[in-house]
């Protein structure tokens, strides 16, 4: 019986079947590489807004009355400075003391109280915080950035009237804060925290 061997036709129809299904398979591939890039962007993302919002509440829950001296010996005499451009931030920036920087058994040369401040450098969120409150030693500020591609950082305060002020110029604290942060394709977000011990003496 005589083999009948595949035609020209028959050989270029499996050929262009093949190279359609290589480049259907190419373009699944890369669509699913792609997608988990942007998935773990989005995660990392989700996970530095988490990450930013529980070190603010835990800052803003134990911010203390007490005022600090700069490299003068002068006090600054308000509890919170916040202010457009604050601390060279394009946008808010804010500065406090908070308590409960743990010291166990005083090991370390420092007290538990720590000076926090929050900033905008270059699109990122900074939190700064100095190892001693004052500013007498000279010591430099250490800065870590929290988020990237920020376009907006805003604060409000809650007075004792129950209404919310876009600035603070009083020395007591406020009953709350309220941060906006707006970063890039995305919507705006908003946190309120409570400000524990607030009001006058």
């Amino acid at each position: 019986m005589k083999q009948r061997g595949f035609t020209l036709l028959e050989v270029m129809v499996a050929l262009g079947i093949l190279g359609f299904i290589v480049v259907a398979t190419h373009q699944i591939l890369q669509t699913t590489l792609r997608t988990n890039e942007i998935s773990e962007q989005t995660i990392a993302e989700l996970e530095a807004l988490q990450t930013t919002f529980r070190l603010m509440e835990q800052d803003f829950s134990q911010i203390t009355r007490r005022v600090a001296r700069n490299e003068a010996g002068d006090s600054v005499e308000q509890y919170l400075l916040v202010g457009r451009n604050l601390l060279n931030s394009q946008y808010d920036g804010v500065a406090f003391i908070r308590d409960g920087w743990r010291n166990p058994a005083y090991l370390l040369p420092r007290s538990e109280l720590q000076a926090i401040a929050y900033r905008v450098i270059d699109d990122k969120l900074e939190r700064v915080y100095k190892v001693y409150v004052d500013s007498l030693d000279n010591s430099e500020p250490r800065s870590h950035v929290l988020i990237e591609d920020v376009e907006e950082f805003k604060l409000t305060f809650l007075d004792k009237k129950d209404k919310w002020q876009d600035q603070w110029r009083d020395k007591e604290l406020p009953l709350a804060v309220e941060v906006e942060l707006k970063l890039k394709d995305m919507l705006p977000l908003k946190r309120k925290f409570l400000i524990p011990g607030s009001g006058g003496s």
